[in-house]
């Protein structure tokens, strides 16, 4: 086989490969248009996925993708994604992101940790499940109610054992298109981490922020973006455009 041959053989190879990983889904925009939204998945340079999310005009990346567990389409506006993230040893996790269009621009409602599992080891057993169920029929009605199942469960240390029910409700934010369970003024530095650039700063955040608390997990909306709060004042974002 010549050379130019082989080469268009592997071009049709990995765009039946691509397009075989790419899903599709049509939500409603705020302006009332249909619109596809499209999930596709790639390797990085640190044999790790990403997933991309574009429509016609936008797109974003989630980091620490590994796959899609759920799609659900929620009141016609919203595109919810549950995938697998990145836990650990001994550790499973999964994030949920919400996701909306407004002027052919991508939002992200929220983006949380929303499954947590533990297995070996002296906490084997150790649950953390959240699902989000959505109220109303319009931008000045709708409230995201998570409904939070957590258990922490040791072998050694059976005193600290716990099972807690409980649900959240979040409001919403009809200017910047999100999800929050309250806002808080915030006057102080923080380690913003950039998952583009994988490079970190120290900047003063000083205003009142929506933020987004279940359970042990913070997540603070700063400069159009959800970031989670880490140790030590470090902020993390878990998507970039």
């Amino acid at each position: 086989m010549k050379k130019q041959g082989l080469l268009l053989l592997i071009i049709m190879v990995c765009a039946i490969w691509n397009s075989a990983k790419a899903q599709s889904y049509s939500i409603e925009s705020f302006e009332g248009q249909s619109v596809k939204i499209q999930v596709s998945e790639k390797t990085n340079e640190k044999s790790w996925y990403t997933a991309k999310v574009s429509c016609l005009t936008d797109s974003l990346f989630l980091v620490d993708y590994n796959a899609v567990k759920e799609v659900h389409i929620l009141r016609k506006m919203f595109l919810e994604i549950v995938y697998d993230t990145r836990g650990g040893s001994g550790y499973q996790a999964r994030n949920t992101v919400i996701l909306s269009i407004k002027k052919n621009k991508i939002n992200v409602a929220i983006l949380v940790n929303s499954f947590g599992k533990a297995f070996g080891g002296d906490i084997d057993g150790t649950l953390f499940v959240t699902k989000f169920n959505l109220m109303g029929n319009n931008k000045s009605e709708f409230k995201l109610v998570a409904h939070i199942y957590d258990r922490y469960k040791s072998s050694s240390n059976s005193q600290k054992n716990y099972l807690k029910n409980r649900s959240v409700i979040l409001k919403f934010d009809s200017v910047r298109n999100i999800f929050y369970s309250m806002r808080k003024s915030v006057t102080r530095s923080f380690i913003i981490n950039n998952p583009k650039t994988q490079q970190s700063n120290e900047q003063l955040i000083n205003g009142s922020l929506p933020i987004i608390s279940l359970g042990v997990d913070h997540y603070y909306y700063v400069k159009g973006g959800w970031y989670k709060k880490g140790y030590n004042n470090n902020l993390f974002k878990e998507y970039y455009r």
